[in-house]
């Protein structure tokens, strides 16, 4: 929810710019374009009523409009500026009083004492925002104090300075002050806007944005029990030290001095939580490295080829480990079987010896095609049985029609796929018998048996099994793989996104790289030496040495545990940055690992000490936003810390202190609206939020006044 105390939508004075001119259709787009809800018009010595009115009523998503002025101060002799800011309420008023200073005088020249400003426009309800110190012209701190002399209630007044870390430093002195856009041209407006002071608390009205400015606790109090929260019963130091807190969805700030168990809370906050069923554990930095995280050596990874498309040849390298050659019938059994005279008048009539065998291979692919059919037919017969959601898209009668056909359909297959597995089964039997009986006769007769068949098919098949083998394994090696690329987190404007890219390859034989290892966790020499292998024993296919080079792969020491080509994968994993390799310091790795934790949807964030060794600019751009965010979705995030920058920043809804004196622990809680931490159990008088907190935190009172982005002290 933003502030915006100090816009200008007319061209007044000759040195205002054109550009601050807008209607109030294009005022409209641009306020819901925004995040800003509270914004008071405040043009040079002018307030356009019918402006204000015209823009009041047009679609401003909830941006409270307030009149205003910003009046030129002639004191002493010295100009200056003053914003008037009065309650939307009396702007017929405001208008009347504007118009009686002004009557018809020139606003180029234009010029009123701090005097004649209260006489006219204290009445009104409104509140002071002076030009001050840089913000020029600025009134001095004397003209402040004549001016908190001059009006009833000194709260009312804000000193303008000129942007967040000039604010801050106010703050840090004890000034209440405020910034706005003084926005000089409206087209950018909506970039300017992401810089304008934050009101953590829902301001609805006037009356409270004013009751705000006066610390007041009711007013506080109503505003903070509009946001969620849990009172919870902690033990964290045992039954003696029972410590009840409200817990926010919003963001919950744990300080202290070292060792006053922050940390201890914490894991209380975590036990109880996952009492409750939410999964929740405590992130500390210092516990984990980014390197484990995003497991750069791979010792959780188990990839598999099929993962990425890719065949591991499971088969083939089985086969090639085992295949023999199938030996060519050679002419001199023929000769032999020919050359000698048959006597045996019983061998002479027994035909069968003669008898060539059957080609059992017809069968075996005519079964095969059968068996491939039928299984299909019955895995869909099953689906269609096994699922009745069918009959809500479905008709009955279609489906009971297609039960009875696919019933017809598997019987008639079954019975094919019985005649045809007889047939197989009869041509083994014959063949079988018929070699039987002719190695039976050649014994009794002492006649050499005919050869039934030259074996050179046999032998051909074999060797285009072996190439069609060999070849799809060399396929598969030569894939290539597709990075795996992951973003790790930003590691600034100037160094950029960081990620974990991982590489994969397949051993072809050529890889060497230190920087691959392998994922089964095999030695790499071997690895290369098989592929090596397979690469030459392609180049042998059809010569006599190609079982030599088949017996120089199963000499490899660790074939008998390479299965796959899976077991030929490889791995490397890597941060890169801008595309190259990059190693992340310690303080990057903690950067990236809190933005991981805070980036991650979770309910419950617990976060103990995560300024370690973070850098203060990453703290205020990119942690605190993520803070806020978590925040503005409702989440609970309590977060232990020592740091200024995230304590002060993030203006918790909650600040729970705790205090080691005197040997004993005390815890306080409050907020930076009220500027109070009370002790829970009203053993103690009540603390100041922001003098505990400067002392307290590291950066102490210089992050108060460097970072600190609230609109009041």
């Amino acid at each position: 929810m933003k502030i915006d105390i100090h816009v200008h939508t007319k061209k007044v004075k000759s040195g205002d710019a054109p550009t601050r001119n807008i209607d109030a259709s294009r005022f409209s787009e641009i306020i819901r374009s925004t995040d800003v809800k509270i914004l008071a018009i405040t043009n040079h010595n002018h307030f356009d009523l019918n402006q204000f009115e015209e823009f009041e009523s047009s679609e401003l998503d909830g941006c409270l409009l307030w009149p205003g002025i910003e009046l030129d101060i002639l004191q002493d002799g010295k100009r200056s500026h003053l914003l008037v800011i009065v309650n939307p309420k009396n702007k017929n008023d405001f208008k009347k009083a504007v118009d009686s200073i002004l009557n018809g005088k020139n606003p180029e020249s234009f010029t009123i004492t701090l005097e004649e400003t209260v006489q006219k426009f204290d009445a009104l309800d409104c509140i002071y925002v002076a030009h001050y110190f840089v913000k020029k012209p600025s009134l001095s701190d004397e003209d402040i104090e004549l001016l908190t002399s001059l009006t009833p209630n000194p709260k009312r007044i804000l000193k303008e300075a000129t942007n967040s870390i000039s604010a801050g430093i106010y703050i840090s002195h004890g000034h209440n002050t405020v910034y706005g856009s003084d926005v000089h041209n409206w087209d950018s407006y909506i970039k300017q806007s992401k810089d304008l002071p934050e009101l953590r608390l829902p301001v609805q009205s006037f009356e409270q944005f004013c009751l705000l400015l006066e610390k007041d606790e009711a007013t506080i109090n109503t505003l903070l029990d509009r946001k969620v929260k849990e009172n919870i019963e902690l033990n964290a130091f045992g039954v003696a030290e029972l410590i009840r807190l409200d817990i926010y969805d919003d963001i919950n700030i744990l300080f202290g001095s070292k060792g006053t168990g922050k940390t201890e809370l914490l894991k209380a906050l975590s036990k109880h939580y996952n009492l409750k069923g939410h999964k929740t554990k405590v992130y500390k930095s210092s516990n984990l490295e980014l390197e484990e995280v995003f497991d750069l050596k791979g010792k959780s990874f188990d990839g598999i080829l099929q993962d990425y498309g890719i065949d591991n040849c499971e088969e083939e390298i089985q086969f090639i480990k085992e295949v023999t050659e199938e030996e060519v019938t050679s002419l001199s059994k023929y000769l032999l079987h020919f050359s000698r005279e048959e006597t045996n008048r019983i061998s002479q009539k027994l035909k069968i010896k003669d008898i060539t065998k059957l080609d059992e291979k017809q069968s075996n692919r005519k079964l095969a095609e059968l068996s491939g059919i039928l299984k299909k037919f019955q895995t869909f017969s099953d689906y269609v049985n096994e699922n009745p959601r069918l009959y809500d898209f479905i008709e009955q009668d279609l489906i009971d029609d297609l039960i009875d056909v696919l019933d017809r359909i598997l019987s008639s297959l079954i019975s094919k796929t019985e005649n045809s597995l007889i047939d197989s089964k009869t041509i083994v039997l014959v063949n079988h018998i018929v070699e039987v009986f002719q190695s039976e006769i050649s014994k009794k007769t002492g006649i050499p048996k005919k050869p039934s068949k030259t074996g050179f098919s046999e032998y051909a098949s074999n060797r285009i099994a072996i190439e069609k083998a060999v070849n799809k394994i060399i396929d598969s090696l030569n894939e290539k793989i597709d990075p795996q690329i992951e973003y790790v987190g930003n590691l600034g404007e100037e160094k950029g996104d960081l990620y974990c890219q991982t590489n994969l390859a397949v051993q072809d034989g050529v890889i060497s790289s230190t920087d691959y290892s392998p994922v089964r966790k095999h030695n790499k020499r071997p690895l290369k030496d098989f592929a090596k292998g397979i690469k030459s024993i392609s180049k042998y296919i059809y010569t006599t040495e190609l079982f030599e080079k088949i017996a120089e792969l199963n000499e490899n020491e660790s074939i008998d545990s390479i299965f796959s080509l899976d077991d030929l994968l490889l791995f490397n994993r890597h941060f890169s940055l801008n595309g190259n390799n990059y190693e992340p310091s310690t303080g990057e790795s903690s950067m990236i690992l809190l933005h991981r934790e805070l980036s991650e949807n979770k309910d419950i964030y617990l976060i103990d000490e995560p300024e370690k060794s973070l850098g203060n600019d990453y703290i205020n751009d990119v942690i605190v936003p993520l803070l806020k965010e978590k925040a503005l979705l409702g989440k609970k995030v309590i977060i232990a810390t020592h740091d200024a920058n995230i304590a002060v920043r993030t203006l918790p809804y909650n600040s729970i202190y705790r205090l080691h004196e005197t040997g004993r622990y005390l815890t306080f809680a409050g907020n930076p609206f009220s500027n109070k931490l009370k002790c829970i159990n009203g053993e103690y008088e009540d603390l100041d939020w922001k003098e505990i907190s400067m002392k307290t935190l590291e950066g102490g009172r210089n992050a108060f006044g460097e970072r600190g982005k609230i609109y009041g002290n």
